[in-house]
């Protein structure tokens, strides 16, 4: 017998889990103490919206400024169809975490006052940048305290929106610190993490490697783990996590480093010689300075030089190392990109290159 309300059923099931599979998020953070006027974020290009810091004092306490919440920041994004999520972090946000986390009644007092605020600016959710859960005890309070948040948030939906609230967390991309984090335990929690696939090179380091090449290089003695492929695989495979729950995070920004060459060694007594550009301040090296671009074929990605080839270098990423992350991303069925921060590709003609590359490569709609 041909049963049509079954085959009706799965087949409406189909299309529900292949369309909530082909979502394709794409995340910008818009940093408070950035540059970039509120007109100028670009709504069309992204479907989310995280509003950068909500910091927390020492003593566990929300610090609240002016620029933050901003509910007009809010109105603005939903007019353009972008839900807002506040984002925990910033400052010294990490000590006072993992005191609340410490004590129960300043958890259940520290998640009322943070439901309470986005719940008073029409935030649509909160997103966690505690970076990072360092040992057992505070792998524990990040756990905690994502479950604290999603039972308050879930409880708050049911009476302030017909929609539930969203919640995410910024996960490390190494497992040095993600060995911390209990995978299992919070996945259930969370709708999606954000990997930070940069910063993979600094200061603190004895080598000059790109701090976000898409691949190993064979010149970086620690090239194990230091990619973005490896620090995904450390998610997906490793630590189980649905691939569509992981997404990649691309830097709008580059490291200088203090050194004539990429992958020479690294003086520990020149730390405060290393330093942050922005994509659009890395731009006017190129075009008005005439600094060197080099391709690095085995990360794709690419390092700048100064003419005179005395450093420093500068590890970034261009319109062409995007395209490539956001194809790689797509053919391993990530949920999507983050961009940290909006501020930084804005450019003089008013486009934002590196999000208009991300999505030539992987449109959003």
């Amino acid at each position: 017998m041909f049963r049509f309300p079954l085959l009706l059923t799965l087949l409406l099931t189909l299309l529900l889990t292949t369309s909530a599979s082909a979502e394709r998020l794409a995340i910008g953070y818009y940093a408070n103490f950035g540059d970039l006027p509120v007109e100028q974020i670009p709504f069309r290009s992204l479907t989310h919206l995280v509003h950068a810091f909500l910091r927390t004092d020492d003593a566990g306490k929300l610090v609240t400024t002016d620029a933050v919440p901003n509910p007009a920041l809010v109105n603005l994004a939903h007019n353009n169809g972008v839900p807002v999520l506040i984002c925990l972090g910033g400052g010294r946000t990490v000590q006072g975490l993992e005191k609340v986390t410490a004590e129960p009644a300043l958890l259940e007092q520290y998640v009322g006052s943070v439901v309470k605020l986005v719940t008073d600016a029409g935030y649509d959710g909160v997103d966690l940048a505690w970076e990072f859960p360092r040992n057992r005890t505070t792998g524990a309070g990040f756990t905690k305290l994502l479950a604290s948040l999603r039972q308050a948030l879930d409880a708050a939906a049911r009476t302030k929106r017909r929609q539930p609230y969203l919640l995410t967390a910024m996960v490390p991309g190494n497992s040095f610190f993600g060995d911390w984090i209990a995978a299992k335990e919070v996945s259930p929690l969370v709708d999606w993490f954000e990997v930070q696939t940069y910063d993979f090179s600094g200061p603190g380091d004895t080598i000059a490697a790109h701090s976000s090449g898409l691949f190993p290089a064979k010149r970086d003695p620690e090239r194990r783990w230091r990619s973005v492929s490896q620090a995904m695989d450390y998610w997906a495979v490793e630590r189980k996590v649905a691939t569509q729950q992981l997404v990649v995070g691309l830097p709008l920004f580059g490291r200088t480093m203090p050194v004539a060459k990429p992958y020479a060694e690294l003086d520990p007594r020149s730390t405060k010689e290393h330093g942050v550009l922005g994509y659009n301040q890395i731009r006017t090296l190129v075009d008005k300075e005439k600094w060197t671009a080099e391709w690095d074929a085995d990360s794709m990605v690419p390092w700048l030089s100064e003419p005179k080839q005395k450093g420093p270098v500068v590890a970034y990423d261009d319109r062409n190392s995007v395209q490539k992350k956001a194809l790689w991303a797509k053919g391993e069925e990530y949920r999507g990109l983050y961009y940290w921060a909006l501020h930084q590709d804005r450019m003089p003609d008013g486009n934002h290159w590196l999000i208009d590359a991300a999505n030539s490569a992987w449109p959003v709609r």
